[in-house]
């Protein structure tokens, strides 16, 4: 297999050599200038029309590499470079130097992601203290764990070795499924049980189903996610499994469907204390921006966020202050983190899946205590 696709891609890229030398031979550049704008205009269009489409995806990251820290830093020394080694262009590569110093420093990185990780977490708080002293009766000040119905487990597909921010060993967990996916099981269990103490049954919503092989390989990966839940104690019968991975927006039509086929969703006009609700396990980075646009769909969410790294900065050590301060290859990929989470948010609030907001967001999202 891996023979096969190294193939297919050197043949594509001799292919694409070909077109290129007899573009550059055959149409004047000034008009290659213009069809690439004209191209790239086309993808962001796409974009809009049909987000789930895998090959506008894809290039749609390789175009949009300067967009994060390192592909804007490595552009620019690129750049700098175009009038030979020679002849530097210093004001490109100090810009360079700037981007990537400040993208890798941990005090910067963590004090950003941090910032993203508790702003569901403090909108929640500002509210219920709020709350606590001018809501109506009907409106709950606590996070009612009996209405819970469903639960959804946002994970990267199971087909991807790793996920997109990191290069995980599966070694080490002894399984197919990466550890962050791993972990973001065991954190699902643990929630399901507190759950079922509370009074809810709810079903187990995964996103991390297979894309690619037979019905038979794709059953066989799908079990593997099973026999992940069912051992850490949640019943085979309540899980459900798609393939919608991170994708926030394809998620939410899936399990609205799965919701009114299943006579789960709350009847219009129903009094707040009595809505059901959807409990959402997903990274802590991109919760604000999931919980939000499944409350623009008018499911009622609690957050139950994983993947925290926006803490552990140092505290009183001088030495350990100090090398907050020295870059370092996770700051730049927690920054880039952030960075894509920002733009993502962007887009999804330029389709109008999250909801309107003035100071703040208007929905604020409930956050199973801890």
């Amino acid at each position: 297999m891996l023979l096969v696709l190294l193939t297919r891609i050197l043949v594509w890229a001799a292919v694409g050599l070909i077109i290129w030398y007899l573009l550059l031979k055959i149409i004047p550049r000034k008009f290659l200038t213009w069809f690439g704008g004209a191209i790239i205009l086309a993808l962001i269009v796409l974009s809009f029309l049909d987000p789930n489409d895998q090959t506008i995806g894809t290039i749609w990251r390789v175009i949009s590499l300067p967009l994060n820290p390192l592909g804007a830093s490595v552009l620019l020394l690129v750049f700098s470079l175009t009038d030979g080694i020679k002849k530097v262009k210093g004001q490109q590569v100090a810009i360079a130097l700037a981007i990537l110093l400040l993208s890798s420093v941990p005090m910067l990185a963590r004090g950003l992601v941090n910032q993203a990780e508790q702003a569901v977490q403090e909108a929640y708080n500002v509210q219920k203290g709020i709350c606590e002293d001018v809501c109506p009766t009907d409106i709950p000040t606590a996070a009612p764990l009996n209405r819970v119905v469903t639960m959804v487990v946002m994970g990267e597909n199971i087909d991807t070795s790793s996920s997109l921010n990191e290069f995980s060993s599966q070694v080490v967990t002894g399984s197919s499924l990466t550890p962050s996916l791993e972990s973001r099981l065991l954190s699902a269990s643990v929630l399901y049980q507190d759950l079922r103490q509370n009074g809810s049954n709810p079903f187990v919503f995964v996103t991390a189903g297979p894309t690619y092989g037979s019905a038979e390989e794709q059953a066989d990966k799908q079990q593997v996610i099973r026999n992940a839940l069912t051992r850490d104690g949640i019943p085979a019968n309540v899980i459900v499994i798609r393939n919608s991975g991170m994708d926030v927006n394809r998620t939410i039509r899936e399990l609205d469907d799965f919701l009114e086929s299943n006579q789960l969703r709350t009847p219009a006009g129903t009094p707040r204390r009595d809505v059901n609700r959807i409990a959402i396990v997903a990274p802590a980075l991109t919760m604000r921006r999931t919980a939000l646009a499944f409350e623009e769909r008018q499911l009622d969410v609690m957050a139950w966020p994983t993947d925290l790294y926006g803490g552990g900065g140092a505290n009183g050590d001088t030495l350990a202050k100090l090398s907050d301060l020295v870059p370092s290859v996770d700051a730049l990929r927690l920054t880039t983190r952030y960075w894509e989470e920002l733009l993502t948010s962007i887009y999804y609030f330029l389709r109008g899946w999250l909801p309107g907001f003035n100071v703040r967001w208007n929905q604020v999202v409930e956050v199973v205590p801890r």
